[in-house]
């Protein structure tokens, strides 16, 4: 088995790994030896933990008897816990469960930056590539692995520690012959059309709400109306934009959901905490909830914590960061509602969505510190019967005051064979 060394650059081959698809590169040296321990059992479920009090401080020395957690109502017995950090400040409050077996293996961070291309605009892209340039030169550490998802595949197939190759990945990184933006720019146009909501009702036959949109159209801007040909002209105007609308934003979402299928699915080979950073504008939902759900509940089941970053930032107001697009560029969220999709996968694996910020190196600060310094509990389920199904996972303290984010629950999968990145020598 390989070991891997933290002045080495570690290459992680992504899909369908095992041990000899790990390999590493660069000179021998002892001194830099790491020989972390890991138990790791697919039986177990293990979930991550942000503790935080009042103040939003997280809140260090805490003990596993200070928690009850329950599967689908039920307590289970909390078999392993331990606390990771990467904060200095915060080590020296480690107890003494983080020096249990997979504290350290724990402690080596996995980013996976997914650029979801179809659902980010030019600016938001050229924004969203400037924060990731910046955060893995600067806040990546040499015991972390990266990999950068791009038009529909991990960059070089494989998941690395080199940074050069890293900034690579993001520069190789282009906008989408059609985005989102662009299929929503005749929401804005007359006849207007007020939401995607609205749209998926006219394609689906909701011929009161065509005719309701009309009057208040032609009623708004007379001569528009009279140039289309009248009411009856803009019904079918309203009709016509609405499907494409709809066709359009399917099969941009259908691409969205085979990425984060393919990401979660690699990841999984791995254990501990893998943190997806998923860069969008937000995307159609209407008709993909229930995917979406599912999509989060295998994530948590296979570690992986989804945050996501609106790489529009700050749309409303003139920004005197410099990568913010012109005010006469900035678009409205009036005929937006994409952002329930990074909801449902980001409250669903623990993470948090990232908006309204123009400085991305910010915004890549923020999901850093939150997945640097978190508590792992571990279970062996009551129900050991991996049949697939959704479990709803409750975690309490019986601390007063704490704030706790975490997982809400798993899809009772078997995971496959896990293959360490940093092995065990």
């Amino acid at each position: 088995m390989i070991t891997a060394r933290l002045a080495f650059i570690v290459l992680v081959v992504f899909g369908s790994v095992g041990p000899s698809d790990l390999r590493t590169v660069g000179p021998s040296d002892p001194r830099t030896q790491q020989n972390p321990t890991f138990k790791s059992t697919t039986a177990l479920v293990e979930v991550d933990a942000v503790i935080l009090n009042k103040d939003g401080q997280f809140v260090p020395r805490l003990k596993a008897e200070d928690f009850e957690l329950r599967e689908e109502g039920k307590p289970q017995q909390i078999q392993q816990f331990y606390m990771v950090t990467h904060d200095r400040a915060q080590r020296s409050d480690l107890p003494e469960t983080a020096q249990m077996p997979g504290a350290l293996q724990a402690g080596h961070r996995v980013f996976v930056l997914l650029f979801d291309e179809g659902h980010l605009a030019n600016d938001s892209l050229l924004r969203t590539k400037a924060g990731a340039e910046k955060f893995i030169n600067d806040q990546l550490g040499p015991g972390d692995v990266g990999g950068i998802f791009l038009d529909g595949g991990m960059y070089k197939g494989r998941m690395t520690s080199d940074r050069a190759e890293l900034l690579s990945g993001v520069r190789a990184v282009h906008p989408a012959f059609d985005n989102r933006q662009a299929i929503l720019a005749p929401f804005r146009e007359f006849p207007r059309i007020s939401s995607e909501v609205d749209a998926t009702r006219v394609a689906d036959g909701a011929r009161e709400l065509v005719t309701e949109i009309a009057k208040v159209a032609c009623k708004e801007e007379p001569p528009a109306c009279v140039s289309a040909g009248g009411q009856s002209a803009v019904e079918n105007q309203i009709e016509s934009k609405s499907r494409l609308y709809v066709r359009q934003a399917r099969m941009l979402t259908s691409q969205t959901l085979q990425n984060l299928r393919m990401v979660v699915r690699g990841l999984s080979h791995f254990p501990g905490r893998k943190t997806v950073v998923f860069m969008t504008e937000g995307f159609y939902v209407e008709e993909s909830r229930t995917l979406l759900e599912q999509i989060a509940a295998q994530a948590s089941r296979a570690g992986v914590t989804i945050y996501s970053i609106d790489g529009r930032g700050n749309v409303n107001q003139m920004s005197s960061n410099p990568d913010v697009v012109r005010m006469e560029r900035s678009r409205s969220l009036a005929f937006d509602t994409g952002t329930d999709g990074p909801t449902i996968l980001t409250s669903g694996t623990g993470g948090f969505m990232v908006s309204g910020i123009d400085d991305m190196s910010r915004a890549f600060g923020m999901v850093v510190r939150d997945t640097s310094t978190y508590y792992v509990f571990g279970y062996q389920p009551a129900n050991a019967k991996m049949d697939g199904k959704f479990r709803k996972i409750e975690l309490k303290s019986k601390v007063a005051g704490l704030k706790i984010r975490a997982r809400r629950g798993y899809a009772a999968l078997e995971l496959p064979p896990q293959d360490a990145i940093w092995s065990i020598k």
